[in-house]
């Protein structure tokens, strides 16, 4: 029913009369896809210093990766990933991802947006008991390789002193082996089983194959991000910002 309002175009968004209105569909939606990029980095890089700065991580600031199915490397792996959120291994998740296509030459590997507080709020009206365990139980995420060992804990919905959701954090990817007493293990499991196929289930999925210039910008710390399986070749580009500064920015605008 937004399919339409998640549009923009780049020039628009980056314009000081565009710029408002660009931020409140961001808060809005979640995220947001801006059309018309130059298929360079430095698109990624003129939004991203429009809203705040670069996050710098273990990445690098600024990055360009690809996915060929002539390249053997995990990395580089055309196979669907299922919705999840980044840096579960980061005390600090970042805020806002950005990625931008800039060459694609395949089939399939459409992105996929699900609304994180929109599950919650599905779990929290049919299975108190399972929202209560999902905010509560402390998920270990870790990231080991490239010469460091990250890790970092919180509950996939983490709550406020008001009780009010604040961050949806989920990656079944880097989830850590963790053990608790047998009964609330398998509860743990049941809860984010039901919260796994949630995400999973296309009536909650937005789904769109970004065409080179389409740059996606969403909230990491909301929106669960994924993608199609596909074959071929496709180039992206993107960054981190961090939460406090896209909050910033939407305060500075009202």
């Amino acid at each position: 029913k937004f399919n339409e309002e998640v549009y923009l175009d780049f020039f628009d968004a980056i314009s000081d009369d565009g710029f408002k209105n660009f931020l409140e569909k961001l808060y809005k939606y979640g995220f947001v896809v801006l059309k018309n990029c130059k298929t360079e980095i430095s698109s990624v890089e003129i939004i991203a210093n429009k809203i705040g700065y670069v996050r710098e991580s273990i990445f690098g600031g600024l990055w360009s990766f690809e996915s060929n199915q002539d390249m053997a490397d995990s990395a580089y792996t055309q196979e669907e990933l299922r919705p999840h959120t980044d840096s579960t291994y980061s005390n600090d998740a970042p805020g806002l991802q950005l990625l931008l296509c800039c060459h694609y030459n395949a089939s399939g590997g459409d992105s996929i947006m699900v609304d994180g507080f929109q599950i919650a709020e599905k779990i929290k009206k049919e299975r108190m008991d399972l929202f209560n365990l999902l905010s509560e139980v402390e998920v270990t995420g870790q990231y080991i390789g490239d010469g460091v060992f990250l890790e970092a804990k919180r509950p996939i919905f983490r709550l406020n002193s008001e009780k009010e959701l604040i961050q949806v954090s989920f990656n079944n990817y880097d989830r850590a082996a963790f053990r608790m007493d047998d009964e609330k293990t398998l509860k743990f499991y049941e809860a984010i089983r039901e919260f796994d196929k949630i995400a999973n289930n296309k009536d909650y999925q937005w789904r769109h194959i970004l065409k080179p210039g389409e740059l996606l910008i969403f909230n990491n710390w909301r929106i669960l991000h994924g993608r199609g399986s596909f074959r071929g070749e496709r180039k992206m580009s993107g960054c981190y910002i961090n939460k406090e500064d896209f909050d910033s920015s939407c305060r500075m605008h009202n």
